[in-house]
């Protein structure tokens, strides 16, 4: 089976015969083009058996190799290889050796068709549920990619992959560099026990959420007078107007049930941990065997936050829209919504398919 629909779509064309199919098949997708080791050539060219000449060899998303530690790919688009292709006797090599291979003859004639189609394809839009079918599916290592799922989903990348890349190396490192201040092993790590602590989100909110999760809101105060005396309970912060605001638009919009209530915001947390793992795997600041157990641990913490994937969907979509959208309802608040659906109500999505414990 191919690894994802791109590559059955390429597998498809090729079975056919049909070369602008072939095309078509990757012109809205990211290619893979290998960073080369030391050495003069600037391109991975090599003489292909298959073509009796050399290609230039990139792969789709779904035949991206194992990690390995000094192996790093570029993404590069159909459009970039046809305006900057070096020889016109080379081919494009897509996934050779392997069943999902394709070659592309790169005459001007034949680069000028490649742009033709991709003008007529569509880029990959973000917002798409895929699912790599040779990932895990199953077991703790899937429940804690399926947990980081909603940024997988954002980019229309495979949830359950835990791999070379999660755009690509140059990208990985700059997204934890950037937004993560995290440029060397000690300091992802560090990061990553912050997150599965459960940190970075609001902790007066999430006391607040925690205390009302557990029957000790102010409503529960009010019909239950002697709990009121409690210290613990008086100690509690309130939850804020903004949460419950929230949580009626939520109910409106389908993200809660009718007497549904958001019970923590760690789920933000949870899912930017798998998300940092699969960043820390791009950028090799941490090996597979690392990211696995980590990857587990979240799924793990997640358990023992919530008792549902909606409870989990709930709590990341809130603690998701108190960080970037603030109360403005406005695109971040569609996105969040659009994330929710796909995740929870797509047939394929590990939300319906996996248990939650």
């Amino acid at each position: 089976m191919p690894p994802t629909d791109t590559e059955r779509r390429l597998c498809e064309a090729t079975a056919r015969g049909d070369l602008d199919g072939q095309v078509a098949a990757i012109a809205g997708e990211d290619l893979y083009l290998a960073v080369p080791q030391q050495g003069p050539d600037p391109l991975p060219v090599y003489d292909d058996p298959a073509t009796g000449g050399k290609c230039i060899p990139v792969v789709t998303r779904g035949m991206l190799p194992p990690w390995q530690p000094q192996q790093f790919f570029d993404r590069v688009s159909v459009e970039e290889l046809a305006q900057d292709w070096p020889n016109d006797k080379w081919r494009l090599a897509v996934n050779p050796g392997t069943p999902c291979a394709a070659y592309l003859a790169a005459t001007p004639a034949h680069r000028a068709g490649w742009l033709r189609i991709r003008a007529q394809v569509e880029v990959r839009p973000g917002g798409l549920l895929v699912t790599h079918f040779g990932g895990p599916l199953h077991g703790p290592v899937a429940q804690g990619l399926a947990c980081g799922a909603p940024l997988a989903v954002h980019h229309s990348l495979p949830w359950n992959e835990l791999g070379t890349a999660f755009l690509d190396h140059a990208s990985d490192a700059q997204t934890l560099r950037e937004q993560w201040s995290v440029a060397d092993p000690a300091t992802w790590q560090q990061r990553l026990d912050q997150l599965l602590s459960g940190q970075f989100v609001p902790a007066d909110t999430e006391s607040a959420l925690r205390a009302r999760a557990r029957g000790r809101d102010t409503a529960d105060k009010e019909e239950a007078p002697e709990a009121a005396g409690s210290g613990e309970a008086a100690d509690a912060p309130a939850v804020p107007e903004l949460v419950t605001t929230y949580e009626e638009r939520f109910r409106t919009d389908g993200l809660l049930p009718t007497d549904g209530r958001v019970v923590s915001l760690v789920a933000l947390d949870y899912a930017h941990a798998v998300a940092l793992v699969r960043w820390g795997l791009g950028a090799r600041l941490c090996a597979p065997q690392q990211a696995e157990q980590a990857v587990a641990q979240a799924g793990a913490r997640a358990r023992e936050a919530y008792g549902s994937w909606e409870e989990f969907a709930a709590g990341y979509a809130l603690g998701r829209l108190l960080a970037f959208d603030n109360g403005w309802f406005g695109p971040q608040y569609a996105e969040t919504v659009h994330l929710h659906r796909v995740l929870t109500q797509d047939p394929a999505s590990p939300w319906r398919g996996l248990p939650f414990a």
